[in-house]
């Protein structure tokens, strides 16, 4: 998985995720190869990795997350990637740390602002402790600031490194297993369409279209490139991983046209000659219940199938409430999306709200001051202003706390309960009726 951290990408995958995040690119606003950090390490150079330095990147976070790498995947995905918006920190000609983003269109509650998705962050195990994540954090959010972008957003390998740069947890997603035999449903109207399979050119003709219908109303999640959809949602030459077959693709269509798809693996067992085999669902996407509804009645109805399962689900999904069992249906629930927000202007007047009145909230941001202040919160008529002020504060709250509301996924009268932030009860229901959203938010995309 390509998140941004510390620990172990676990497969070669790692390279394959890189690839996928690092699309779009500009040259960062800081970290030029005159600047230097003075730390454990003198003279260390900050500067974007170019493409002639492929080989020291790749060979760096594999180091970094402790994987082998393949350099036949990366090589597949290279063309993918512009470096101009990778940052390095170099001891001499070694790597010592990295990082990286994709810009992103990210939907917000009622529109879309764009996003840098921060990704390959990595420093080397004989570089840590020595500051260079903290300067390479700093360099890359002032970066985004001036290229206008008001949010960053990033998954994390490990949970209790990114708070400390002003990064919230704003999505979560659950992790669902399900035993074959438990998966009736409860009684639903027959669906008018019908499920098939489709060769990949249709599916990379027609899926997109459904993705973004499901994405605009879903927060939290990520616009796609057709280059990320050709190469990491279909790819073209998936190798068989963990004893799954490569990628299945079906789709649902009605009158009114493909309205669904899924695309999952399985793996073939056959322990004293029953079969009880995994389907792992990589991706389901629905624009309507009825098509949601039939490609689960799908999945459920596949022979030789002992177990399905599926990683990262929305955690307000219907799924549970389709099953006659629901008890059945096993939930893990897990961090995905963490945000930072860098103009809180920006990012406040670019959503919507499903209340209207004022609010001013202090917000708090240790590690970029710039970036915090005092904003008054207008919402009248459907629209919403936002600018500093000088008066009283109704909330006091940290640039984490703000961000872990933004989206929808987090109450801040829950986070004031737990002793994150201040404002009177008065204040908290507004925010609450402000904040919330009808859909809790989640991201599809894992970078």
């Amino acid at each position: 998985m390509a998140h941004a951290g510390f620990v172990a990408w676990g497969t070669s995958d790692l390279l394959l995720h890189i690839a996928r995040l690092a699309l779009c690119a500009r040259a960062p606003a800081s970290g030029t190869g005159d600047n230097c950090w003075s730390g454990g390490f003198v003279d260390l150079v900050y500067r974007p990795v170019t493409e002639e330095e492929w080989d020291t990147w790749v060979t760096a976070l594999a180091r970094g997350f402790h994987d082998d790498g393949d350099s036949d995947e990366a090589e597949r995905h290279r063309p993918l990637i512009e470096f101009d918006r990778s940052l390095g920190a170099f001891d001499g000609d070694e790597l010592a740390g990295q990082t990286s983003a994709i810009s992103f269109g990210m939907t917000v509650p009622g529109g879309q602002l764009p996003t840098a998705g921060v990704t390959a962050v990595s420093v080397l195990p004989t570089h840590r402790r020595q500051g260079i994540l903290t300067e390479l954090m700093r360099r890359q959010l002032e970066d985004v600031y001036e290229r206008g972008e008001p949010l960053a957003a990033l998954w994390a390998s490990e949970s209790v490194i990114y708070g400390r740069f002003g990064y919230g947890l704003a999505a979560e997603a659950h992790a669902v297993r399900i035993d074959r035999d438990r998966t009736e449903m409860v009684q639903m109207p027959e669906a008018a369409g019908s499920v098939r399979f489709v060769p990949r050119d249709e599916a990379l003709e027609r899926w997109p279209a459904i993705y973004d219908q499901v994405r605009r109303s879903r927060p939290g999640m990520m616009t796609r490139a057709p280059g990320l959809w050709s190469a990491f949602t279909v790819p073209q030459d998936e190798k068989a991983r963990g004893g799954f077959t490569k990628r299945q693709l079906v789709e649902y269509a009605d009158a009114a046209g493909p309205g669904g798809y899924a695309i999952y693996a399985v793996k073939p067992e056959f322990p004293e000659g029953f079969p009880t085999g995994t389907l792992r669902v990589h991706e389901l996407m629905a624009a309507s219940g009825a098509a949601e509804a039939a490609l689960w009645q799908y999945l459920f109805g596949v022979d030789l199938i002992g177990t399905i399962r599926a990683l990262g689900r929305p955690p307000d999904e219907s799924l549970f409430w389709m099953l006659a069992d629901p008890r059945r249906l096993q939930r893990r629930l897990f961090d995905t999306l963490w945000l930072r927000i860098l103009d809180v202007t920006a990012a406040l007047e670019g959503r919507a709200y499903r209340a209207e009145g004022r609010l001013v909230l202090d917000v708090q941001d240790g590690f970029c001051p710039w970036a915090g202040g005092r904003f008054e919160l207008t919402v009248e008529g459907g629209v919403a202003t936002c600018r500093p002020t000088t008066l009283t504060a109704d909330i006091t709250l940290s640039t984490v706390d703000l961000a872990a509301a933004y989206l929808g996924g987090a109450r801040l009268s829950l986070l004031a309960r737990a002793g994150r932030l201040e404002g009177e009860p008065a204040a908290l229901r507004l925010a609450d009726a402000l904040f919330g959203w009808d859909l809790l938010p989640w991201c599809a995309d894992e970078f």
